[in-house]
């Protein structure tokens, strides 16, 4: 098993409170060999409860000469962690799992003590053999005492919340600017501040300096009690909707918390707001259509691209879009609403279909009024048969909250309407029944539907050299810059009507948005091997590899050579790259060229063995993976 190749998979998370966790985003997850002399069976067996620690400098640098691997965790807490390689080759054997919290970009201030690092557990992972990868899963989400206890240690405190409606049918309250503050003697002091999502959740960091100052700060720093006395006041469009007085902050459950308080807060003074009485397109996957100061790596910058600049996300396949249309007008009760999306693309100055380093820069005509579809405003395409809208709740005969999910499909003229949508749904005893629709029967997903962006951007031919891009024999070859694939970028309007009047309700806009579906150039090859692919390399000192990779949003590349026991030519000084704005704003590959001193690997000190080339990249597609070529040979 010592040749297989091994990747940990898995997802990690912190608890707040029963109601409340939150991804690890950012964090780096480190594997480490056991320490000599331990116990290792016995650590691989206990529970994480037991094997939780919180280490200190000198235990994390203890440890440092036993790193394996290590991997950033991404915006959901998932992570995907290769192993092997290194000074000695990873087998399969047990390994310790810590998180390194210094590389998360923490919503709100930064916390005063960053660079915490803890240990979860140790892990025999069982392997599941496929396609020549052992694949291991490792799913966790720390305790709300861990994960608090480790907020304590960074210097963090947190508020997670959820602001609905009082009255029933108990809804949430979307858009609002929840602001906590803390009771003080001399003066009130300001926690913090978040904006509720379309669920009503939101989450507030803070630090011990927005509750420790004084009218004589920064003199002098003074809180009575160990932690705040928390109330809160609560606005929407700009009005208060929920104000709670002061003293609201000394009573059980708000005085003196700790570094976690998950608190539910409620208001019916919410006049034409909720949900079902308003339209609102709030996001793209996970990005918000609208930019929340308090979520900077959840919006979209002014190109389209998603994320900080660093991530700059793509999208491609299909995208989901997430809101809500009423079922009704509220204006007219018993009037249905209908919604739709239309699309337009971003041009070039001087027109044409766009260069490779270019990004469009016009932006399309302003669409018709009221909007209608033209030359360059289209009804936007979506995926059919995907994820449901939402669930009609029936009666089958046997269960009384059985459900069945309504996926409706669009009108000739794009538009979606909810209410009255029949759908048949079967029965306990066999057969089915036709329901429609109504408020009373129905709960949505929160999906308005998918952008099927491969049609989108069907609408240009594909640049890929057809003639040669899939030849491993051109590798080294460079594109020329009409085979180049550019940037595609567009606009997005949200539409919603009366479906009776036909009378325009509510429209929303993303100015901006990139999508992509470009297949990546890849040719990986060893100059030596070009005659004869099985040949042994044979009293040869050097070898020449050469490539040619690319592609319009490409994240990072790197060339490897690789045995049975680990990585023999590491990158650098192998070919590699990565997008690193402004520096490579435009960044998409490269090509070695043809065989010569450049890409020559000085293999005289490699031994006698079976080794592989390996090109491993990535793009930045949201939720994507790396992928690879590999050329083997033997050196004899």
């Amino acid at each position: 098993m010592a040749s297989t190749k091994f990747e940990l998979l898995g997802r990690l998370c912190g608890y707040f409170c029963d109601e409340c966790q939150t991804p690890l985003a950012g964090a780096t997850l480190r594997l480490y060999r056991p320490a000599p002399g331990g116990n290792t069976t016995a650590m691989a067996v206990a529970h994480p409860k037991e094997t939780f620690a919180i280490l200190s400098d000198e235990q994390v640098a203890e440890k440092k000469s036993r790193l394996i691997a290590e991997a950033v965790i991404g915006d959901d807490g998932s992570f995907r962690v290769p192993l092997g390689g290194g000074q000695e080759a990873y087998a399969g054997e047990a390994f310790e799992i810590d998180v390194h919290c210094g590389t998360m970009p923490f919503k709100g201030p930064k916390p005063p003590h960053p660079n915490v690092q803890f240990s979860i557990t140790t892990l025999q992972p069982m392997w599941r053999q496929r396609e020549g990868l052992a694949v291991a899963v490792f799913d966790y989400c720390l305790s709300a005492r861990y994960w608090c206890g480790v907020l304590a240690r960074l210097g963090l405190w947190v508020i997670c919340g959820r602001l609905t409606t009082c009255s029933k049918p108990i809804l949430p309250i979307a858009s609002a600017v929840v602001k906590a503050f803390d009771v003080d003697w001399l003066q009130t002091d300001a926690l913090g501040s978040a904006t509720t999502d379309a669920d009503g959740h939101f989450t507030i960091y803070y630090t011990r300096a927005q509750f420790d100052r004084t009218i004589f700060s920064p003199l002098i720093n003074l809180e009575w009690t160990g932690g705040p006395d928390v109330y809160f006041r609560v606005e929407a469009a700009g009005a208060p909707i929920l104000v709670e007085p002061p003293s609201k902050g000394r009573t059980p459950g708000r005085e003196n918390v700790g570094h976690c308080l998950c608190v539910k807060l409620c208001t019916d003074d919410v006049p034409n707001t909720t949900p079902e009485a308003d339209p609102h397109w709030t996001r793209v996957e996970a990005f918000n259509v609208h930019p929340s100061i308090f979520d900077p790596a959840l919006n979209f910058l002014p190109e389209g691209y998603a994320g900080l600049p660093s991530q700059s996300y793509v999208f491609g396949g299909g995208v989901a879009l997430f809101g809500n249309c009423p079922l009704f007008n509220a204006a007219a009760p018993t009037h249905p609403l209908k919604f739709r999306f239309l699309i337009a693309e971003w041009t070039w100055s001087g027109g044409g279909d766009g260069t490779a380093g270019a990004m469009p820069t016009v932006p399309p005509a302003a669409p018709p009024s009221p909007l209608a579809p033209n030359a360059t405003w289209k009804i936007m395409p979506t995926v059919n048969g995907s994820m449901p809208l939402g669930d009609i709740y029936y009666n089958d005969g046997l269960n009384p909250l059985a459900s069945v999910p309504v996926r409706p499909t669009p009108d000739v003229d794009g538009f979606v309407t909810l209410a009255g949508f029949g759908v048949n749904a079967p029965l306990s005893g066999g057969g089915t029944v036709l329901l429609n629709v109504a408020t009373a029967n129905f709960l949505r997903s929160g999906l308005l539907g998918y952008l099927d962006s491969a049609t989108v951007t069907s609408a240009h031919l594909p640049r890929f050299p057809t003639a040669w891009g899939n030849d491993k024999l051109q590798a080294g070859r460079a594109l020329t810059p009409a085979e180049k694939e550019p940037i595609r970028r567009y606009r997005i309007i949200f539409e919603v009507r009366d479906a009776t009047t036909n009378t325009a309700m509510f429209t929303d806009t993303l100015d901006s948005i990139v999508l992509d579906n470009s297949p990546s150039v890849a040719l990986l090859n060893i100059s030596e091997l070009m005659a004869n692919a099985c040949n042994p390399i044979m009293g040869l000192t050097e070898i020449h590899a050469l490539f040619t990779l690319d592609h319009p949003h490409l994240r990072s590349f790197s060339i490897t050579i690789d045995n049975n026991n680990g990585n023999v030519h590491p990158a650098p000084p192998m070919p590699n790259g990565a997008f690193n704005p402004p520096l490579n704003y435009f960044f998409r590959g490269g090509a070695s060229g043809a065989a010569g001193p450049t890409n020559a690997v000085d293999i005289s000190a490699d031994p006698v063995c079976a080794y592989s080339l390996n090109m491993s990249w990535s793009t930045r597609h949201y939720v994507t993976g790396t992928q690879s070529r590999q050329v083997l040979y033997c050196k004899e």
